[in-house]
């Protein structure tokens, strides 16, 4: 299993490809439209 990222709405989306960033990765809600920064040590 991968790293999920968890939206607000409650879609898990799948980063494994990304390059951890010491100020998070920032994530495009698919479904939701949302933009929200995910930090890999959550």
């Amino acid at each position: 299993m991968g790293v999920m990222a968890k939206c607000v709405c409650g879609v898990e989306i799948d980063i494994s490809g990304t390059t951890p960033r010491k100020d998070g990765t920032k994530v495009w809600c698919r479904v939701c439209g949302t933009s929200f920064i995910h930090h890999h040590n959550e």
